[in-house]
């Protein structure tokens, strides 16, 4: 209990962050701010488990007196707030990602998926508690949200106190600290006397949490069963409602989001399948895949937020190192004062040379000719006869390599540099690296235009 508490009280006074993408659309309708509905702002924060519970601390973590309200519903908290506060307050505030990426990347993602799980609970709950004709349905939907703080608290701790990472959050005990209403700590909690809402709200999250692994254990029928004799439907029914929730969430998703939904048992048959511990043998290559996703979404996200220059490099090199397990990179830098190539980001084994290097462009060369447009060249044996009298002597006498991959850099139509990567010594570049190494230049060359269009509006 003692490490339960320590990790508990952890978050007393720590402020939460928000998404990203939740705090981008309060900016965008701050721009508004006299046409903004407070039902407009609920729907945003609804999507986003952090907002609704730093929210909602911050409307009920406050002196009360014997007539003050408790406030459990995200449109009420709002108009206490006010419209316009609301927006100014949290336009700026912080944001998941700024804490932490880079170097939570793998937390970042199970984050999202938590998420997810989190927004699809709530779906659910009001669906459920509107076919019982609750009458506040927003105190079971916040209890969805809050619920998966128990998942989502420890993964951030583990990059901003890995002291209480591995212990425990009593999530009932934090949200009685935040003064949160009893109502809605009750459904987080354990209920003495359970109430039929209560009794179909437990129901609904084992289910979804056995979902994650297919639809055929046991123990899903056993709930679907209580949840039917509470709303006085038959299994079927409730069964569609889950499935058409789970779709309908799933259709939400981003185009690169990964698929972690559970409607993708949906489509499984009745029969002899495997359990989900032998279904998953974990290869290195897919691991190595896995990490490759999760660098590339890291990047193509800083670029959506508008990351700094150096940050937006740093994970576009992290990517090509880790990723594609390329041994040698550095970015040079186009300086127009000078024209010629300086390297600014260098990474790997033997970069001595690669650091000191300055390649001149007042001749024609390869790298004079990848500047002039978005380019790339993967120089291997089959085009190494074709292409070696082009290197530049500089780069040749410095490095020696002829097994390379490079492509220039562009913001809008400016060359802003060179990005170079090779697998050591004269190791072969597999094509596979090849792809996913334009892929990661293209990604940079975007999140650096996106970084210049911000710098430039602001």
């Amino acid at each position: 209990m003692a490490t339960v508490a320590a990790a508990t009280s952890a978050w007393f006074a720590k402020p939460l962050p928000i998404m990203q993408a939740s705090r981008n659309q309060i900016a965008g309708m701050a721009k508004r701010a006299d046409r903004v509905k407070p039902a407009e702002l609920a729907d945003v924060v609804l999507q986003d488990p952090l907002f609704t519970a730093q929210l909602l601390r911050l409307v009920n973590d406050r002196v009360k007196g014997g007539l003050t309200a408790d406030i459990a519903s995200v449109e009420s908290a709002i108009l206490l707030v006010g419209v316009e506060p609301f927006l100014e307050r949290f336009s700026r505030h912080a944001t998941l990602e700024s804490v932490l990426l880079p170097d939570g990347q793998q937390e970042y993602a199970l984050l999202q998926k938590w998420v997810f799980h989190a927004q699809l609970l709530r779906r659910v709950a009001r669906d459920l508690a509107d076919q019982r004709y609750d009458a506040k349905v927003h105190e079971v939907q916040a209890a969805a949200l809050l619920l998966t703080l128990r998942a989502i608290l420890p993964l951030m701790a583990k990059v901003l106190d890995p002291q209480h990472s591995q212990q425990a959050v009593d999530i009932p005990a934090l949200l009685q600290h935040w003064q949160f209403p009893p109502v809605v700590i009750e459904l987080v909690g354990e209920m003495t006397a359970p109430t039929p809402r209560y009794v179909l709200f437990k129901a609904m999250i084992p289910v979804l949490e056995k979902l994650e692994n297919g639809w055929w254990d046991p123990d899903i029928q056993s709930q679907l069963a209580t949840m039917a004799t509470v709303l006085g439907q038959e299994i079927g029914e409730v069964w569609n409602t889950l499935c058409k929730c789970i779709v309908r969430q799933t259709r939400r998703l981003p185009a690169n989001a990964p698929f972690y939904s559970s409607a993708r048992w949906l489509v499984m048959q009745p029969g002899e399948w495997p359990q989900a511990a032998q279904a998953a043998a974990p290869a290195s290559a897919e691991q190595g895949k896995d990490i490759l996703v999760e660098r590339m979404q890291a990047l193509h996200l800083a670029g959506l937020q508008g990351a700094p220059t150096n940050q937006v490099m740093s994970l576009a090199i992290r990517a090509l190192a880790e990723g594609l397990g390329l041994r040698r990179i550095a970015f040079a830098l186009f300086v127009a004062a000078e024209n010629n190539l300086r390297m600014r980001y260098v990474q790997g084994e033997h970069t001595e040379g690669l650091r000191q290097l300055v390649i001149p462009l007042q001749e024609q060369h390869l790298f004079t000719r990848l500047l002039q447009k978005p380019a790339s060249i993967w120089l291997n044996s089959g085009n190494l006869a074709q292409y070696v009298p082009l290197l530049p002597i500089q780069f040749s006498e410095q490095l020696g390599a002829d097994q390379f991959v490079a492509m220039s850099i562009f913001v809008s139509d400016k060359p802003v540099g060179l990005l170079y990567a090779d697998a050591g010594g004269n190791q072969p570049v597999s094509d596979f690296q090849y792809q996913h190494f334009k892929q990661i230049s293209t990604l940079t060359s975007r999140a650096l235009a996106h970084n210049a269009r911000r710098r430039h509006t602001a």
